[in-house]
């Protein structure tokens, strides 16, 4: 299907470029905490964007729009090759994350709409995520795999243009009605929460890994796991009770950063991506297929999902670089645990509340 070969590729080109970003920015003379700060330019951006675009999708039709996200993040993908200090890495990360905050939202519900499974899309996000973790840890140079990224966008926008327009319900959305996220707070809230914890962990993982002495191919070899993980897993969750998935995915999620925290080196990060790679299987597939099911607005639900987690990639990345700055690694870890413990507890009263009301 078309829309699992862009899911694939854009994802694809996203991780190329993402996982070194942390190493490229000290490269370039930025401090921890601006390590972070970067990270949350592009968070910024892709919030104020899926929430833009989803509410969009939900207004217009969903292939102009998903093209216009793909052009453009060809474009800006490729001047991130121009980054020549701290603060034009940040701005053009920045452009980054708008661009790629266009298009998922419409794609995500695109493929509600063909009646397709959510699980089987999101895998290939996952398989892209593993492929462009392999491939950044083979080249190395940076520099290239900016341009090979734009590369792929570029395909990805050719493939696109071969995605047939859909019919969908038409629907009278206001940009400022809070109502879908007001029903799914439970959700979103619980999301933002666990992820808050996990970008902090991500902003800053590369760097622990080299401090734990891998080298760039170790760094690559060992991000793959999740994502490969991930592909195999999430094909395999629709017939799961969704409540049940992102209940265990707050607790696979714990143990795995606990894990983390006491890997004495890089090997020990292994055991940690196989209970992260389920703990995100299940809370991702959970809570997309939670919120299709309770919404009329699909694509502003999709849409404000990814916001929220874009939403806690910017609280997270700043977190985790002033953490790292202030304690270390291991205590940036164990924060992760603790809001993954949060998460849980935070899901199960509020959406007990949620059912309670409608009852």
């Amino acid at each position: 299907m078309k829309v699992n070969t862009i899911q694939f590729l854009a994802n694809t080109s996203h991780m190329m470029s993402n996982v070194f970003i942390p190493i490229f920015a000290r490269s370039l003379g930025a401090s921890f905490f601006e390590v972070g700060v970067i990270a949350a330019c592009f968070s910024l951006a892709t919030f104020v964007s899926s929430f833009i675009f989803g509410k969009a999708a939900d207004i217009n039709r969903l292939r102009p729009i998903v093209l216009v996200g793909l052009l453009t993040s060809a474009i800006a993908f490729l001047l991130q090759v121009f980054a020549s200090n701290t603060l034009s890495l940040a701005a053009i990360r920045a452009l980054v994350g708008f661009c790629m905050g266009i298009y998922p939202a419409a794609l995500t519900v695109y493929v509600y709409y063909q009646k397709e499974s959510i699980g089987k899309f999101s895998s290939f996000g996952s398989l892209g995520w593993m492929t462009g973790f392999l491939v950044a840890g083979f080249v190395g140079n940076i520099r290239y795999l900016f341009i090979f990224s734009s590369l792929l966008y570029c395909i990805s926008f050719l493939a696109a243009l071969k995605l047939k327009d859909l019919e969908k319900p038409s629907l009278k959305v206001s940009y400022f009605s809070l109502e879908t996220f007001r029903k799914n707070i439970a959700t979103y809230l619980s999301v933002f929460v666990r992820h808050t914890g996990a970008a902090a962990v991500w902003a800053i993982l590369p760097l622990y890994l080299a401090f734990l002495g891998a080298s760039s191919l170790w760094i690559g070899l060992i991000y793959a796991i999740n994502p490969f993980l991930q592909f195999l897993i999430m094909r395999r969750l629709d017939s799961f009770r969704n409540e049940w998935l992102m209940k265990w995915g707050f607790i696979m999620s714990g143990i795995a950063f606990f894990g983390y925290s006491m890997s004495p080196n890089y090997i020990f990060i292994i055991p940690g991506m196989f209970f992260v790679a389920f703990g995100w299987s299940f809370l991702f597939v959970g809570a997309s297929q939670l919120l299709m099911g309770r919404s009329d607005e699909k694509a502003t639900a999709a849409g404000i999902l990814n916001s929220v987690i874009a939403a806690s990639n910017i609280v997270g990345a700043i977190l985790g670089g002033a953490m790292l700055q202030l304690y270390g690694f291991k205590e940036t870890m164990a924060f992760a645990v603790l809001c993954s413990i949060a998460g849980v507890f935070i899901f199960k009263i509020l959406n007990r509340s949620f059912l309670q009301s409608i009852t």
